[in-house]
């Protein structure tokens, strides 16, 4: 009996801690997609031009938009922005974005200083941060 209640406090202790690994404060800020994963494949952008994704949250709401990085280090932006919310449901937490057209979800399967894992669907983003830039508000 002894051992059963060891093994069922390890797994009830392993089984917590999990979701204390996320803290969706930490999506803040500039992120680089790294690579997308989709069906054991793994895709990374050949672009020529880098975009970044900004998140800013506050109380759980927040926006998200693209930069582009300028070559003095400053990053540009447009007016567009899509709104979303932090959602926490059965210990997981999703991000539930919404736009003039479309209201979807992106679950945040990591995140901390340096990195930052969504998935959506069928695809996993894994993301990287970039250097620490200063933000130039451009044209749309």
């Amino acid at each position: 009996m002894k051992h059963l209640i060891y093994l069922f406090s390890i797994s009830f202790l392993l089984g917590c801690k999990s979701h204390a690994e996320v803290n969706p404060k930490q999506i803040n800020g500039y992120w680089e997609i790294e690579f997308v994963q989709q069906k054991n494949e793994t895709f990374k952008s050949k672009q020529s031009k880098l975009l970044y994704d900004y998140y800013f949250m506050e109380n759980n709401k927040g926006i998200y938009k693209k930069v582009v990085p300028q070559l003095d280090g400053s990053f540009q932006t447009s007016k567009s922005e899509i709104t979303f919310e932090i959602i926490r449901e059965n210990g997981t937490f999703l991000l539930q974005f919404t736009s003039p057209w479309s209201v979807w979800y992106k679950t945040i399967k990591h995140v901390d200083d340096q990195k930052l894992v969504l998935s959506h669907q069928d695809r996993t983003f894994h993301y990287k941060r970039p250097p620490n830039n200063k933000i130039i508000l451009g044209d749309e």
